[in-house]
């Protein structure tokens, strides 16, 4: 069997094609980078004098002020404030600077990828407005040039906002930008929301856990990113010179900033010297919703629509059983317990051929005319298992043609193994996984036409569930992509045992991975190949032990990608403020259908308890966010008081 293979299109191509811009020469690039603000959160900043009302403070998305030729950068932050819960006000670079700020606090993203060339009125307005009080996320290449296209020999206009030198490009030429591994700061990894398996040891490959730290010297190792199949990450990043005088997220080997947060004058400054929007758009969204969700929520203090239901974390297991060797593996997970009685919803998926490397050959698992295989299906589909379509019936056959055949012979490969599967199922098929990860943009919107939102993805690794911009395009609104997480270079526990990764190492692994949906209210998928899974029999019994511990004290669940694609479109389709009601902030919600299982996030450091005025909601608190979790209903109103200053 071929292992999964990621999405063509990485971090590692987003780096290299801005080099290879760099060294054409930035100075002739025309394009006006404007301001794709991304942010969705609104952050509060309260009046208390007297009886003065409440005045909630904007996250702002500064656009052009003329129409971008590519709507895919400004579509990306967009996207991903709307999947992370955040509200996002667009303003045009010229209103922001007839504006000026009203003390509010605004919270303003200056993105990269639309806004390297700026006026020096923007800049200026930019100081201001940080000096009075608003917070600037400023990222990588935003305000590289003025207006006309031109570097200052110095440094980067904005290096006094970042506070750092960078955009050498009087001592550099083209060299201030280079790629380099990224090391992070183990005390912000939960703020950054970097799953377990994203980082790497600093001394090894192994992955980086929380439960057995980096034994490098004098504590100095520190973890580093790392992508599936690629293992160490390299990044274009920018060289910089200085101390920082704030707080340090990531750096380079070098000592150069990667990404910082500091305080200027009354406001803050988030830094983030790495190209975030093109790596979305190369399937590599991680970092710009990491650092999105850590601006507008931990500096910002946005309020958030938490994308799990009720608030509660949840992982996905999705089982990919490729042929007919897997099913004596499916009997012994079935001994350790994998479906014993309250485990599960799981996501299943099957490729149910006769064939596997090339037609004829006999090594599928031929599910018309094999009853074991057949008594498999229906008893998962009894128990509320999710059985999903692995593909187009000839699993490595399929992947490695999928290519060059005729597209209509590939979607009768795939129409073939699903129809199967629905007859012994007795449900039509839901979801699907790609033979060996291989998915062309073109089979997202096929799916589409199907009625299938769910489908298992190479990209994006370690993401969320989320719609994925495959080959830069936009997404489909409501077909979602569930990334594979993985552990360091490797996501299926085949690949770790060729590696020879302790038991432990995968143990520590998968109890963190519980742990953090658990904590930061979201959810992941894991995946497994049944021989695959038998391979570390007890640290899956562990991770199941573990997880029936979170499950029981309601911090987590299990689901499928079926029932997390429809949640995720009912919650965008609610619509929600926090705004002046009077002299309060009142949240205010409505959906055409229920409300149910939506919940909004909020800091308990800004507001006190939230009041339910009308409608139906249990408020509690979670960790440092008050939780309002709403019933059934279609309409909402809460009181929100802020905290006397």
């Amino acid at each position: 069997m071929t292992d999964p293979r990621p999405s063509p299109r990485t971090a590692r191509s987003a780096g290299l094609s801005l080099l290879a811009l760099s060294r054409a020469g930035w100075q002739r690039v025309g394009v006006v980078l404007l301001l794709v603000g991304a942010a969705a959160a609104t952050h509060w900043h309260f009046h208390q004098d007297g009886d003065a009302p409440a005045s909630s403070a904007r996250l702002i998305l500064v656009l052009p002020d003329t129409e971008a030729a590519d709507p895919a950068p400004q579509a990306a932050w967009q996207n991903a404030a709307d999947e992370l819960g955040l509200k996002l006000e667009p303003m045009s670079a010229s209103e922001l600077v007839r504006q000026r700020g009203d003390g509010r606090g605004d919270a303003l993203i200056l993105p990269d990828a639309l806004h390297r060339r700026m006026s020096d009125a923007l800049a200026m307005t930019l100081r201001e407005r940080v000096r009075a009080g608003d917070r600037l996320m400023l990222v990588h290449d935003a305000g590289l040039q003025d207006i006309d296209g031109r570097y200052r020999a110095e440094r980067s206009r904005l290096s006094d906002l970042a506070g750092v030198d960078y955009g050498l490009y009087g001592e550099l030429g083209t060299g201030m930008l280079r790629e380099t591994e990224v090391q992070v700061q183990p005390s912000q990894i939960a703020a950054l929301g970097l799953p377990p398996g994203k980082l790497v040891r600093g001394t090894d490959d192994l992955p980086y856990s929380r439960y057995r730290p980096d034994p490098g010297p004098d504590g100095e190792a520190l973890p580093v990113l790392a992508g599936y199949r690629y293992g160490r990450m390299r990044h274009a990043s920018f060289v910089t010179r200085g101390d920082f005088d704030g707080t340090v997220l990531m750096r380079a080997p070098d000592g150069s900033l990667i990404a910082g947060e500091r305080a200027a004058g009354r406001g803050q400054v988030l830094f983030v010297n790495l190209p975030l929007t093109p790596l979305k758009l190369a399937t590599d969204g991680l970092l710009l919703h990491g650092f999105l969700q850590h601006f507008a929520r931990d500096l910002a203090g946005q309020a958030q629509l938490s994308a799990v239901p009720d608030g509660v974390g949840a992982v996905v297991m999705n089982w990919h059983i490729d042929d007919r060797k897997a099913l004596p593996a499916l009997e012994r997970a079935d001994e350790l317990g994998a479906f014993a009685k309250g485990l599960g919803p799981y996501s299943i998926h099957l490729t149910v051929g006769p064939d596997v490397d090339q037609p004829g050959d006999g090594r599928g698992m031929d599910l018309a005319a094999n009853p074991q295989a057949q008594a498999w299906v229906r008893r998962l589909a009894a128990e509320g298992h999710e059985i999903g379509s692995h593909g187009g019936w000839i699993h490595n056959w399929f992947a490695a043609n999928l290519d060059t055949m005729a597209r209509e012979a590939a979607e009768a490969m795939i129409d073939r193994n699903s129809l199967l599967l629905t007859q012994f199922s007795g449900r039509p098929v839901r979801e699907y996984s790609a033979p060996v990860g291989h998915h062309p943009a073109w089979v997202t919107g096929w799916l589409r036409q199907r009625e299938i939102r769910a489908f298992y993805f190479t990209g994006d690794t370690g993401m969320a569930p989320t719609r994925s911009f495959q080959d830069g395009r936009r997404p489909r609104p409501d077909i979602w992509s569930f990334p594979v997480l993985g552990f360091g270079r490797h996501a299926s526990f085949e690949e770790a045992r060729a590696a020879g990764t302790p038991e432990q190492v995968i143990a520590d692994w998968l109890d963190e991975v519980s742990d953090f949906c658990a904590e930061q209210s979201t959810l992941r998928l894991v995946y497994f190949h049944p021989f695959g899974l038998v391979m570390y029999p007890q640290a899956f019994q562990e991770w199941l032990r573990h997880s029936g511990e979170l499950t029981t004290a309601g911090r987590l669940r299990w689901m499928t990608m079926t029932q997390y694609s429809q949640f995720a479109n009912r919650r965008l389709r609610t619509v929600w403020s926090l705004a002046p009601e009077g002299r309060q902030l009142q949240l205010q919600a409505r959906h055409p259908e229920s409300l149910e299982g939506m919940t909004w996030l909020l800091p308990a450091t800004r507001y006190d308890r939230p009041v339910v005025l009308s409608g139906s909601a249990q408020v509690d608190r979670s960790g440092t966010q008050w939780r309002v979790r709403a019933a059934d209903g279609r309409a909402l109103k809460v009181r929100v008081d802020p905290v006397p200053a």
